[in-house]
């Protein structure tokens, strides 16, 4: 059964009647735009190149449809020849990989939704989205860290006699962290990021001990 919203009905068109632009270097995400098409229905057309039938935006749009049977789908035409197709396809795809989020303002309207009855199903985020969000905007989670769980949940490839220590950082600090402990794990020879944690303590405690 089509589900193209009211609006774009008019729009409506044989499904295939078009064809995925042979020349499109995207790789979208089918299932979550079949699932958003399921919740939503199609509140976009695609766009086609009038003389070929070539999808120039919506590809993945129209396999989606196609994936849940539609037999038409909404579409607008756009009348060029074969280059400027290809640019417009290339356009479509590039203006999306430029485009940021505002974090915090994302931040805000994922957890509005999440205290909904529905909360963010239909949004293609999950609470642990938004649990990793808030963490790198602020090292906190939706949830109060509950340490008696973490202890449960690591202890099976800790062992017993092995703690875990976390560090809330920023994205920021993180890199740099990471940068910086792959440098000395090389300079001085060591395994893993925990020797190097060990190491530079026992040489700080050393050192304040003897000053």
């Amino acid at each position: 059964m089509n589900n193209i919203r009211e609006e774009l009905k008019a729009l409506a068109q044989p499904i295939k009647a078009f064809r995925t632009h042979p020349k499109n270097v995207r790789q979208g995400d089918v299932g979550a735009i079949t699932t958003s098409l399921e919740q939503h229905g199609q509140y976009r057309a695609i766009v086609v190149q009038k003389k070929t039938g070539h999808i120039l935006a919506g590809n993945h749009t129209f396999l989606a449809a196609k994936s849940l049977g539609w037999d038409q789908i909404a579409a607008t035409f756009v009348d060029c020849d074969d280059q400027q197709a290809i640019k417009i396809l290339l356009v479509d795809n590039r203006a999306n990989d430029l485009a940021m989020y505002d974090d915090s303002l994302l931040a805000e309207v994922l957890k509005e939704l999440n205290a909904t009855a529905e909360g963010l199903e239909g949004s293609l985020f999950s609470a642990e989205d938004l649990d990793d969000l808030l963490f790198r905007l602020d090292g906190t989670t939706g949830n109060a860290f509950d340490g008696q769980k973490f202890h449960e949940l690591t202890e099976g490839y800790l062992g017993n006699n092995t703690k875990a220590l976390v560090l809330p950082l920023t994205v920021d600090e993180f890199e740099v962290i990471m940068k910086q402990l792959a440098i000395l794990r090389k300079h001085l020879n060591l395994e893993s990021n925990s020797d190097v944690f060990k190491t530079m303590v026992e040489e700080f405690y050393a050192r304040t001990n003897t000053e």
